[in-house]
């Protein structure tokens, strides 16, 4: 009986230690109406999160060429997805053509400076014009001033002669008359003489005469000055209208300046043209939009120029993922089955349709491309999200969420009991758990079914 009951006491002590040993490593016991599920020990450990996405190659520097120049198309010496290298020609214009324009430039330039300068010495010559007639009027109007002030003077003394002989004239016919009567007189003969001098003189006296001539003199001096002023009054009205003002100065010579600036500019980029264009870097020309023997007009699109030293890797990153990537984490991406290093070096700000569903995209940016890459590749990355140690972790498939957040089950005697967590970082395994356990915790779950608060548990191992 006691030997029974020792063995019965050591029984209970191995069971006691079992069913430790079992909930330190994973196992737990209970009634075999208990539901059967799995278990593990939260435990402080290691945890490497990887997150793996598909994209596209990509260059990460890109440049597309345009015509600086109206010209004809000589030579192509690519072809579309060739390989070139920096100062490489790609494009030749025509010789022939571009001397052509040349010589037209330069001949537009001396149209330009000839039209200049006639509007200069047409300036001036209006200017000279109007400043001449403008000074003559003042002379002339001062002139006839003068002239008519010199016409009346004579017309006046010529006209008081006249009245004075008249007179003197009227006189001697009355003394004629009173010695009438004694023709043959000496006195009646010397009134006849005056008489007739008189007469002659009223016509022919010298000062009479002289004034006579210089009365006609003035007059035709006033038609010829009243007519030089209606010449000069034309040429003032006629001139005043193209007087070119210092706001048309200005803009003379601002259009002469920007013509000699844009022909010096052209005769430039024909001389830089003759050189053809050259790639700018190393890279894959993707497009060529010209063909040879075509004319093509200043921003014409000639082609585009895709860098090999700048790769990138194009994704699109569901909105569950996108939460753990950010930029600056590193990357390993698959392409024809070599692995690159990278990292991420942008994360777009908006969502797209990526054609499979809605996603985000993730730029990752290789470190040392290799030169056999191909633009538009498929490509696998797979970012490295996180690389934790000495944290709390559970595995992945231990872990439910419902509307109120993220939770586990941890069997406490017996039975599962609902505590809610939080998580950081994951990876296809495992979860770290920030808040809500502690090390030691035995987390419960069922693969094919949900356990509920309280619900009884026997721990499978």
């Amino acid at each position: 009986m006691i030997r029974f009951v020792k063995n019965k006491k050591i029984m209970v002590i191995i069971s006691s230690a079992l069913i430790a040993a079992l909930a330190i490593t994973g196992y737990s016991v209970s009634t075999n109406a208990a539901m059967s599920v799995n278990a593990y020990t939260a435990d402080k450990g290691s945890l490497e999160s990887d997150i793996e996405v598909n994209g596209t190659v990509e260059s990460g520097r890109d440049k597309v060429y345009y015509a600086d120049i109206d010209a004809r198309i000589g030579n192509i010496h690519i072809k579309e997805g060739d390989f070139v290298k920096k100062g490489d020609i790609i494009i030749s214009y025509d010789q022939e053509d571009l001397e052509r324009m040349e010589t037209m430039t330069n001949l537009e330039a001396k149209a330009d400076l000839g039209s200049y300068n006639n509007s200069i010495q047409t300036g001036n010559r209006n200017a000279g014009l109007y400043s001449e007639a403008k000074k003559n009027l003042a002379v002339l109007d001062q002139q006839i001033t003068d002239t008519q002030e010199a016409i009346t003077r004579i017309q006046s003394s010529l006209a008081e002669r006249r009245a004075s002989l008249a007179d003197f004239g009227a006189k001697l016919q009355v003394s004629l008359i009173d010695w009438a009567d004694k023709p043959d007189s000496e006195e009646y003969e010397n009134l006849q003489k005056l008489v007739q001098t008189n007469a002659y003189e009223q016509q022919y006296a010298d000062d009479i005469v002289s004034m006579e001539q210089e009365l006609n003199s003035l007059n035709v001096q006033l038609a010829d000055l009243k007519e030089y002023k209606a010449e000069m009054t034309s040429q003032k009205a006629s001139t005043v209208m193209n007087l070119m003002t210092e706001g048309a100065k200005e803009q003379l010579e601002a259009v002469k300046e920007a013509n000699d600036i844009s022909n010096e500019e052209k005769i430039a980029d024909y001389n830089e043209a003759k050189e053809g264009i050259r790639a700018d870097f190393e890279g894959i020309v993707t497009e060529v939009n010209v063909i040879e023997g075509s004319s093509v007009s200043r921003g014409t699109k000639l082609f585009t120029l895709k860098s090999t030293a700048d790769i990138i890797i194009i994704s699109s990153v569901n909105k569950y993922d996108i939460v753990n990537i950010e930029v600056g984490q590193t990357a390993t991406v698959n392409i024809k089955k070599k692995d690159y290093q990278g990292k991420v070096t942008r994360i777009e700000r908006m969502t797209k349709d990526s054609g499979t569903g809605t996603g985000i995209g993730v730029e990752i940016a290789l470190d040392v491309p290799g030169e056999d890459i191909i633009l538009g590749l498929e490509a696998k990355s797979k970012i490295h999200t996180s690389d934790l140690s000495e944290v709390i972790r559970i595995p992945l498939e231990a872990l439910s969420e419902d509307e109120e957040g993220s939770y586990v089950f941890v069997a406490e005697d017996g039975k599962a009991v609902k505590e809610f967590v939080e998580c950081g970082s994951r990876n296809e395994d495992m979860v770290e758990i920030k808040e809500g356990l502690s090390e030691g915790s035995l987390v419960v779950w069922k693969e094919s079914q949900e356990l509920t608060d309280g619900m009884g548990v026997k721990v499978n191992k």
